[in-house]
């Protein structure tokens, strides 16, 4: 028979779990990939904390967490982690040949594993590139920020907002120049700027003011007098197929591979989208998931990931947010950045994004963490000390295989080229389905 459990889900909302006994234990009996076999766990304990409450709702974990279910539920959360720490989120294995398709397939594919190959890909700076390109001239479309970081949550008049760059069209010796400006330019005082808990700079912009009370007139005066024109950091990071479409003279010179033969063969498909990325230190892509395969290769310099697996999606805090784009506007006195609505955005559509800096669990680890003050951090989102988060460093040559999925936050650490190969993801997968179970658990909206 079936039991119905009626339970409280990570931020309050009520969720229902059947649990059928005699099917719960064969499935485990018959699983292999871990991510799924981790849940069974999960639930018994669940049902066990519910048989003991009667027939009372249980409360497992909420919003405002109390001692009381807390002691219900942080035994489970606790084994959880470590069996996912212990068993999956294990330091990743580093390759020094490239691996044959089944052996791939069946070591890290099969199991949603990331793997490091060492020097699998073809070396290439941006000066050879624009070498290459002789007198031919390739526009982009860059992305630009104020301080490197797009495509994340920003605090724009009080209010959580996601923001992406701004795209500005120029020559890739523009883009070139810029970024080796950007490296010998003195970073702005910042000071006198409202941070958010990230320690990101929060907006305001004039327009949205005129109707407010209580502004501070300290950070509009900061706002319009600390901003100069330098105040801006660029980004080649497309991820529209681009090496297929603008970047086609770069296949057209053999600069990079088309494809990845072993992934060809391990997937069985070609890539849906192979996409280049070109930037600086400055330059941060916020915590995100892929509903890809994806094998990241590095050309020139280093690429900084911070990852996490799937099963943390229980602990990185994520919700909707109305979207907005940097725009850089004309001042009576120079420049000054501004949100404005996202008019590519008409149904006024929310964006899922994920609050949670992990950053701040390794900040003891490495003094280049961003800011964040691991106390106050931990205060808003109580959870994200059971994540698995760890950092993997893919130099010049290496290839990263990121399984889809996992979640995963990029720097540089200085001028870097890369390439990433999209490989189309498998729905008709437990992996999807446990995946999507732990969304729902923890769906704020």
């Amino acid at each position: 028979m079936y039991k119905e459990l009626i339970c409280s889900s990570l931020y309050g909302s009520s969720f229902k779990i059947y649990v059928y006994r005699q099917r719960t234990c064969s499935a485990r009996e018959g699983l292999v990939a871990p991510p799924v076999l981790f849940i069974y766990p999960w639930i018994e304990q669940i049902e066990a904390a519910a048989s003991n409450k009667g027939t009372r709702p249980v409360s497992l974990i909420m919003e405002t967490p109390t001692p009381k279910s807390i002691s219900i539920c942080s035994k489970t959360l606790n084994d959880f982690s470590s069996d996912v720490k212990a068993l999956w989120a294990t330091p990743i294995r580093t390759l020094e040949t490239v691996p044959e398709p089944i052996d791939f397939y069946r070591e890290f594919v099969s199991l949603s594993k990331p793997v490091l190959i060492r020097d699998a890909f073809p070396k290439t700076s941006l000066d050879d590139i624009i070498s290459a390109m002789g007198d031919e001239e390739v526009r982009l479309n860059v992305d630009v920020t104020p301080d490197g970081h797009g495509d994340c949550i920003r605090v724009l008049n009080g209010e959580r907002v996601f923001v992406m760059p701004e795209t500005r069209e120029m020559s890739l010796i523009d883009l070139r120049d810029g970024l080796r400006q950007q490296q010998k330019r003195r970073r702005n005082d910042d000071t006198l700027h409202e941070k958010d808990e990230h320690g990101l700079r929060a907006f305001h912009n004039e327009e949205d003011d005129r109707d407010r009370q209580g502004y501070s007139q300290r950070l509009e005066d900061s706002l319009h007098s600390s901003v100069v024109e330098d105040d801006e950091v660029f980004y080649y990071s497309r991820q529209n197929d681009c090496l297929r479409n603008e970047l086609q003279p770069f296949l057209n010179r053999n600069l990079f591979p088309q494809f990845i033969p072993f992934a060809n063969d391990a997937f069985n498909d070609e890539p849906e989208a192979v996409n280049v990325w070109i930037g600086n230190e400055k330059s941060v892509s916020s915590m995100h998931k892929d509903h890809y395969e994806n094998i990241f290769c590095v050309a020139h310099g280093e690429k900084v990931f911070t990852i996490c697996p799937p099963s943390d999606s229980l602990f990185l805090t994520e919700s909707t947010f109305p979207s907005g784009v940097f725009e850089k506007g004309k001042r009576d006195v120079g420049y000054n950045w501004k949100i404005s609505r996202d008019e590519n955005n008409c149904s006024g559509q929310k964006v899922r994004w994920i609050e949670s800096n992990v950053e701040c669990m390794l900040q003891h680890d490495d003094t280049s963490a961003q800011n964040d003050n691991p106390r106050t951090h931990e205060k808003h989102y109580p959870f994200l000390k059971y994540a698995n988060p760890y950092r993997v460093h893919v130099k010049a040559g290496d290839m990263l295989y990121l399984p889809p999925l996992w979640y995963h936050q990029v720097t540089s650490t200085c001028e870097t080229v890369a390439v990433n190969y999209w490989y189309p993801m498998r729905f008709d997968s437990p992996q999807w389905c446990y995946f999507n179970m732990l969304q729902q658990l923890n769906n704020r909206s």
